[in-house]
């Protein structure tokens, strides 16, 4: 499991490339574990831990 300050991080590095890369930010419930707060949306809604935790798990 990807500690808070990680997952803050992460969400905020997310945000940053969204604003740059002109994309809509996504505000809501993560689709693994329900969570709430800035999702990265590319295939599936994942909130910054989850998407950390599957891409340890991808590795």
């Amino acid at each position: 499991m990807i500690d808070k300050e990680s997952a803050r991080a992460v969400a905020g590095w997310l945000r940053l490339a969204d604003r740059i890369a002109g994309r809509t930010p996504v505000e809501g419930r993560c689709d693994c574990c329900g969570g709430t707060g800035y999702l990265n949306a590319d295939k599936q809604r994942l909130c910054a831990a989850c998407y950390l935790d599957g891409e340890t798990a991808a590795s």
